[in-house]
């Protein structure tokens, strides 16, 4: 009898740590949205239109992207870019204006946006853009240093 009862206490003893050990669900997989994650959208590329100062928005080819932004790069070229008066402007290292931007100019382009709008978009029919900096990358050919 002795000896069943510590078989059964050894049983026992080895099965609590085997139930405890059992796989548990993996971590991941798709957050669900709340509306309170904001990312930065990054694109790189050239503009394909020549805007003038009191402009809404601009056209761009867009050529690179961060994370965020590869349904702009997949979806129609060019994307339409949106701009209010709180969009800032650099050329050459300094502060700049729209109309200071050309045909052709390689620009980079940041903005935020929710992070559930662009995770559930069709490259084909991505959400408006509104950009908070547009950076004017063109080489200035003009000085020589």
């Amino acid at each position: 009898m002795r000896k069943l009862i510590t078989l059964m206490l050894a049983a026992c003893a080895l099965a609590v740590p085997a139930a405890t050990a059992a796989p548990t669900k993996k971590p991941g997989g798709t957050k669900p949205c709340h509306g309170k994650a904001w990312v930065m959208v990054v694109l790189k590329g050239t503009l394909a239109n020549d805007p003038v100062a009191g402009d809404t928005s601009l056209q761009l080819t867009v050529l690179r992207t961060n994370r965020w932004g590869r349904g702009y790069k997949q979806g129609t070229q060019p994307a339409t870019i949106t701009l209010t008066d709180s969009t800032s402007y650099v050329k050459g290292g300094e502060a700049s204006t729209l109309d200071a931007l050309a045909l052709n100019d390689r620009v980079v382009v940041k903005g935020k946006m929710s992070r559930c709008d662009l995770r559930d978009a069709d490259p084909a029919n991505m959400p408006a853009l509104t950009a908070k900096k547009v950076v004017d990358q063109t080489a200035d050919t003009g000085e020589s240093t």
